[in-house]
């Protein structure tokens, strides 16, 4: 008789709408003597969606304008100087997330998903690895805050970004999970995660890659039986990565997060 394995519950972030402006306003009346803004506001609304998540997660393609207002140097969407880090907004915002968890992580749009345009080095490979070399400093900085590791999003990575983010703690997603960009995250990771849609890639990727452990975003069970042929049922994760679905969005996300074996 097969038996129910529950499988483990991994946020990658979404993108959270702004609210109504009468519960913003409560909200904004209870921080007192707090720094706060919209996007702390979102940080912590899509935190309480996540309650019992095993691994909940904050940020996504939104977060995008805090990370361009935590990097000095910015003037109307050029760079301007050498970029130096401004990152106490980021900080407040880990700070109130690991409130919520200790085991939180966050989710940051990659740095060429700024759309920050290079107006001082003129060189494409110094320009990107300054704002990765930037983004390394802040990703320490929010360790230091207390999250607990870091996920990149994106559509696609170039090399230098490839190169020059992923770490023990930092991840690369492809959001849309297209084949070149699941090729290029292999390369310098064996996590990976990937839309249900996307999992007929699985048998030639493994043909060429290794692959420790495997997240479905929004998998249901036939997709996680699905994959027994090819995983251990202990390296499969369910994922989510919310478009504004909040609380229901993350119950139906854990009410798939089966698999019989």
């Amino acid at each position: 008789m097969n038996k129910i394995r529950h499988l483990p519950v991994r946020s990658f972030g979404g993108e959270e709408p702004d609210p109504d402006i009468s519960h913003l306003a409560a909200w904004t009346g209870r921080q007192k003597g707090v720094v706060c803004d919209l996007l702390s506001f979102k940080v912590e609304r899509s935190l309480q969606d996540q309650a019992g998540l095993d691994r909940p997660a904050y940020g996504g393609m939104y977060y995008a304008d805090r990370l361009r207002d935590s990097i000095g140097g910015i003037r109307s969407g050029f760079l301007r100087e050498e970029p130096w880090i401004r990152p106490e907004s980021l900080c407040d915002d880990a700070s109130r997330a690991v409130a919520f968890s200790r085991k939180v992580w966050a989710v940051l749009p990659s740095p060429l998903q700024l759309k920050i345009e290079d107006g001082i080095y003129h060189d494409r490979e110094e320009y990107e690895s300054s704002l990765c070399n930037i983004y390394r400093l802040l990703m320490r900085e929010m360790r230091d805050a207390g999250v607990y590791g870091t996920i990149i999003v994106g559509e696609q990575f170039s090399s230098l970004e490839r190169e020059l983010l992923p770490g023990r703690r930092v991840l690369l997603h492809s959001l849309s999970g297209n084949s070149r960009a699941i090729a290029g995250i292999l390369e310098v990771q064996n996590s990976l995660s990937l839309p249900a849609h996307r999992l007929s890639v699985i048998p030639d990727l493994l043909d060429e890659y290794e692959i420790k452990s495997l997240t479905v975003i929004d998998g249901t069970e036939k997709d996680f039986s699905g994959l027994l042929s090819y995983v251990d049922p202990e390296d499969l994760t369910a994922g989510g990565y919310s478009s504004g679905g909040g609380r229901e969005y993350w119950e139906g996300v854990s009410a798939h997060a089966f698999v019989s074996v």
